[in-house]
């Protein structure tokens, strides 16, 4: 469904994306794991236009992902996004925030639109909230709240750039599960993480970055178990093992 095409990805004279090659099938979830400045969530925002790359090729479903293109809404509007740090409206409530996409991107029907956003919110077990305004939500629930929103959309596939990384960590588990059902529903998700028991127990497919390049990629297990690069041995070692 996404296919990463030698991809390059330059800030000035930085060079983030070294030449990207990867694929992403219907229905799958892979994680993209690495330190820090490893150039993640850089790939992830070059997914859905929020970044351009200066060379190589992005495509959904073989549309070419391209800032300049008359296609980029299309594109914007199936894969949704949810960020490190919710991006909820302040000044609606969980409800309307949900339902924000749907009626202004999608001039969809209100009502109908409630109705569905209703539903997702008691998907995500926020039932009772969606008369809440953010500031009144832990950040677990502004991130469930943020994946109701996304799935409003309904997307073909979510990008998840560190969804957990904002939260403290009695706050991680409940967004973890949504995402594990959102996974056992066969959603297509591209997630950058650092929660590395996730990755081995809800990626298909685990892709290792290090200083712009994929170092390693192949089944989560696999990987994750027995690395066959000396750097993704290495990264494992310090993220699970921590000094």
């Amino acid at each position: 469904m996404i296919t990463f095409d030698n991809v390059h990805k330059s800030f000035g004279c930085h060079e983030v994306l070294k030449g990207i090659d990867a694929e992403i099938a219907k229905g799958q979830v892979v994680c993209l794991i690495g330190p820090s400045g490893s150039g993640k969530s850089t790939l992830l925002r070059c997914v859905n236009g929020l970044e351009g790359y200066q060379r190589g090729r992005i495509s959904i479903d073989g549309v070419v992902v391209d800032v300049a293109s008359p296609h980029l809404h299309s594109i914007r509007t199936r894969v949704s996004m949810v960020f490190q740090r919710f991006n909820l409206f302040p000044h609606r409530t969980a409800l309307e925030n949900v339902m924000e996409g749907p009626v202004y991107v999608l001039k969809e029907d209100k009502q109908d639109v409630r109705e569905r956003a209703l539903a997702l919110l008691r998907r995500v077990g926020l039932a009772e909230k969606t008369n809440s305004y953010p500031s009144s939500l832990s950040g677990g629930q502004q991130q469930r709240v943020a994946i109701a929103r996304a799935l409003a959309m309904r997307p073909q596939a979510i990008l998840f750039d560190e969804p957990t990384s904002a939260l403290d960590p009695e706050m991680v588990g409940e967004v973890l599960q949504v995402m594990r059902v959102l996974a056992d529903d066969d959603m297509t998700m591209l997630v950058v993480t650092h929660e590395i028991q996730f990755a081995r127990e809800v990626s298909d497919r685990v892709l290792f970055l290090d200083g712009g390049r994929i170092v390693e990629q192949g089944p989560a297990r696999e990987l994750l178990r027995e690395p066959k690069h000396d750097r993704t041995r290495d990264f494992l070692r310090r993220v699970t093992h921590p000094m």
